[in-house]
């Protein structure tokens, strides 16, 4: 606590975005996502769970592979030459309708929850909320700007749920990971 004796005194209640160290302010970054499934509850979980099932149906995702000890190397591609990578762990979780993990090692950091809810006996939310770190100042001053991770994360999932919902999905029609450097429309 010492670290916040500098700033104002006031009540600290709430969950901490930030984290003063030295003179700095180091913000993560959050994103939540919804997306709504059409199969039940259980089937949905199950192919979910199984990436090795529909990982080349990822964009921009250049390795997600499952080890022997239950973990997932994971890796993706974005704008400017920025190569995320990592090791993503399950972590336990009350719940039986969700799924944790974290990350350990790489150049980004990784905390998340896959929440699965049935709202009709055919259609299932699935709502994904992460917790990031980009370790590199650039690139974590890049994303804060651009929000190329929220982009990734965003294509990633239509495209899961597209493969899953059969609907033809066109290359010409994703979302671009930085659309201010397209052209304008006329």
């Amino acid at each position: 606590m010492r670290h916040f004796d500098s700033l104002p005194r006031r009540d600290w209640d709430g969950i901490a975005i930030a984290k003063i160290k030295g003179n700095k302010i180091l913000t993560p970054m959050l994103l939540q996502k919804t997306l709504h499934m059409s199969q039940p509850l259980a089937e949905c979980k199950a192919r979910l769970a199984s990436i090795q099932s529909y990982r080349r149906q990822f964009l921009m995702v250049t390795r997600a592979t499952v080890t022997s000890s239950k973990t997932v190397d994971f890796s993706f591609r974005g704008p400017l030459g920025f190569e995320a990578h990592t090791v993503l762990l399950s972590v336990e979780s009350d719940s039986p309708d969700q799924y944790t993990f974290e990350s350990v090692g790489g150049n980004i950091n990784l905390m998340g929850i896959v929440d699965f809810a049935e709202i009709r006996p055919n259609c299932t939310e699935v709502t994904l909320a992460v917790h990031y770190e980009i370790r590199n100042k650039l690139f974590a001053w890049l994303d804060r700007r651009l929000r190329f991770v929220d982009t990734f994360v965003t294509a990633e999932l239509r495209s899961i749920r597209a493969h899953f919902e059969g609907i033809a999905a066109s290359y010409l029609e994703r979302a671009p990971i930085l659309p201010m450097f397209q052209t304008a429309a006329a």
